[in-house]
């Protein structure tokens, strides 16, 4: 099996049934909190994968010239 079918399989909304795992309601209560912070946040100020790379690269550079 493909990585590409694993990350396709993990998309299907049946994929985690809740007759196979259940989740406290706890825990729902927290994931809606947060998600409900992220829908509502500026994603204009968010940080990508390439450019936290990119500064965490640099930052070792630098350590490495010192």
């Amino acid at each position: 099996m493909s990585s590409e079918q694993l990350n396709e399989d993990r998309l299907d909304p049946d994929y985690v049934n809740n007759e196979y795992v259940s989740i406290p309601d706890w825990h729902m209560a927290i994931i809606e909190e947060r998600m409900a912070r992220y829908e509502s946040e500026d994603i204009t100020k968010w940080t990508t994968w390439e450019e936290f790379e990119k500064e965490l690269f640099a930052d070792d550079e630098g350590e490495l010239k010192d």
